[in-house]
């Protein structure tokens, strides 16, 4: 503390001999405005902390925010008290324009030192931020709403769901509220290199502004994600104060992590800046999941309600389950202008399945042209024959359209998992371990998550073999990630699967190896009341390993299989697997079966059964673990 003061001292006598600042009555107030900070110690102050992003670590203090045009003192970004001080000095300053006026840019840092320092504008020099207030103008906020579209399996930024919120104003359509996004820059990049970027923190990551409406489009319409809204009890006061700060952190940068500083955590910082007493960042450090900063946001008490906001592909898919299957080939054919909509007025089927047809038929035409698989002309004149034909039907029931609410993606298990169960390899009995930090398979209960989709990064799985008294790693997945795209009679995507990571297997020589594996995989999938989710994949297969007589094993071939849910609480998973091996002219066959049992939201019980055939060997694995998901 002393060692603090006599820095705050040298501090205040060298503003005496800043040439920018004459030696004035205006220079006295300064240097007392400067002291009664540090006496209040405010650059240690929650709020501080929040508005310039700083964290506490084992190296110290550092904002997170990368940019250097975020900060005004040279060491800014590690040093708070010098930052506050840098930024109490440039009030007193004179700028060309507003650009270069920290009162203009850090409107959200001048606001709360003005409160809290009782600082007299008439002492400072002119300013006038007529961008600021535009800007204000424009969006007219008054309430906040945290808005999570689903997953989207085909890009690796969203795989995990997505965070974004909504600034509302007093218009009475939301589509006209503006929507506050951060997200990575990635240019081109895809593929792996997209993947390893995102890891490591090689892409910047902006906070953008954009209508309401063009991110419903982009997600609900084009992505097919469903979406959750939930309306923030921030007081008006409050989301402004969260409005200024996101100005603040207009058109700067910081590092984007897929797994840590990504969309939903940064967004956590908005929050915090409209409420301060509230602490959203400091519960999360590995890894930061979007629905866990919903539940987040949830325990913390900030949510007055919830809506959900069906995908244009749920909607279509909850229209065409009210007419049949052969009539749904008919809204297609409409949509792709093999049909004329009047054709259906003559068939002889009822006017509320022909409407049914007609509205499918709209909603698959704006699909096309928002897919850009339709120009613009071909466009409006086909959408507008549909709707002539269509008003002559009337309107329909509201259950039609009313889409049901599925389990919100805060009420699904949490994305960690703890494992222990018991299992028999070939009359040998073992002790299993599994820990998964994140985030679900295919087996976990679909409450919440995506149906058909697996998402798991770094599973470690251990085991202790009691006749031989071993305990070994069993397994290290890095990666292990499957999407099974229902393909329907509206959409045809298409499945993928890839796996990377460590895995001990009974070798040759009858003994179990710790080799190196890499699986990708495409496919189909589809849905029947009687299977399920359907399945089957082309697979490629490399290992690496010593064991092999050239180090490693290559292989081809398919997999097949379906997942049921038999009952609320219970699932079933079958799957057979062919790969075929060079140069080790290799074959290997499995076949396995998986059940879940749902105990609570957050415990499960799995039995696990699979015979396997690899080289000569024959061996049979049967196991019952414990699940706990935190």
């Amino acid at each position: 503390m002393i060692m603090e003061r006599g820095m705050g001292a040298i501090i205040l006598l060298s503003l005496f001999f800043i040439p920018s600042i004459s030696i004035s009555s205006d220079n006295t107030y300064l240097v007392n405005l400067i002291k009664k900070a540090l006496d209040k110690e405010l650059y240690k102050d929650r709020y501080w902390n929040v508005l310039l992003h700083y964290k506490h670590g084992l190296s110290g203090t550092e904002s997170l925010i990368d940019d250097p045009a975020f900060f005004l003192a040279q060491d800014g970004k590690e040093n708070p008290e010098a930052e506050l001080i840098e930024t109490l000095r440039s009030f007193f300053r004179e700028y060309e324009d507003e650009k270069s006026n920290p009162r203009c840019r850090f409107p959200a840092r001048y606001a709360w030192l003005k409160e809290k320092l009782d600082i007299d504008e008439d002492i400072l020099p002119p300013s006038r931020c007529i961008e600021l207030e535009r800007f204000l103008d424009a969006l007219k906020p008054e309430s906040a709403t945290l808005v999570f579209p689903a997953a989207y399996m085909n890009s690796p930024a969203s795989m995990f769901g997505h965070t974004l919120i909504r600034i509302d104003s007093s218009y009475k359509s939301k589509l006209l509220s503006h929507a506050v996004n951060y997200a990575a820059n990635t240019g081109d990049e895809g593929g792996i290199s997209y993947l390893i970027k995102g890891l490591f923190g090689f892409f910047k990551g902006y906070f953008s502004i954009l209508p309401y409406y063009e991110k419903i489009e982009e997600y609900s319409d084009l992505d097919m994600r469903d979406m959750w809204e939930y309306e923030l009890n921030l007081t008006e006061d409050e989301v402004r104060k969260m409005v200024l700060h996101i100005w603040e952190l207009k058109d700067i940068y910081s590092y984007y992590y897929f797994f840590d500083e990504n969309c939903s955590y940064n967004l956590l910082f908005l929050l915090e800046a409209a409420r301060p007493e509230v602490d959203l960042t400091d519960g999360f450090r590995q890894w930061v999941i979007p629905s866990d900063t919903v539940r987040a946001v949830i325990d913390r008490g900030l949510v007055r309600s919830v809506s959900y906001r069906p995908s244009r592909a749920t909607r279509i898919r909850h229209m065409a389950s009210y007419i049949p299957e052969n009539y749904k080939i008919e809204a297609v054919e409409i949509a792709s202008g093999s049909l004329m909509p009047d054709d259906i007025l003559i068939r002889e089927i009822n006017n509320k399945e022909k409407a049914i047809i007609l509205d499918i038929a709209a909603e698959m035409t704006q699909y096309k042209f928002m897919r850009q698989k339709l120009d613009r002309k071909n466009y409006q004149e086909r959408f507008l024959q549909i709707l002539k034909v269509r008003k002559e039907l009337g309107k329909l029931e509201p259950e039609v359209y009313t889409v049901p609410a599925p389990a919100r993606p805060d009420e699904g298990h949490s994305s960690g998992r703890l494992s222990t169960g018991t299992g028999l390899r070939n009359k040998e009995w073992y002790q299993a371990f599994m820990w998964r930090p994140a985030y679900h398979d295919l087996m976990d209960p679909d409450e919440g998550f995506q149906e058909g989709s697996e998402i798991i990064f770094v599973n470690l799985g251990f085991r202790y073999y009691y006749e031989k008294r071993r305990f070994q790693l069993q397994n290290i997945d890095i990666i292990n990630i499957v999407s099974l795209g229902i393909r329907d009679e509206f959409f045809r995507p298409l499945s993928w699967k890839v796996h990377t990571g460590f895995r001990r297997e009974l070798m040759k020589d009858y003994r179990e190896h710790l080799i190196y594996i890499l699986n990708p995989g495409f496919g189909i999938a589809g849905r029947s009341r009687v299977a399920g989710i359907y399945f089957a994949f082309t697979e490629a297969e490399l290992k690496l390993s010593g064991s092999f007589r050239d180090n490693y094993s290559a292989g081809i071939g398919f997999s097949a299989g379906m997942i049921k849910n038999i009952t609320d609480k219970c699932k079933l998973g079958l799957q057979a697997k062919t790969i075929f091996y060079e140069p080790e002219n290799n074959k290997l066959h499995s076949i396995s079966l998986k059940q879940n049992y749902k105990i609570t939201k957050d415990t499960g019980l799995r039995l696990n059964l699979e015979r396997i055939k690899y080289y000569s060997n024959y061996w049979t694995e049967g196991e019952l673990i414990l699940n706990f998901y935190f």
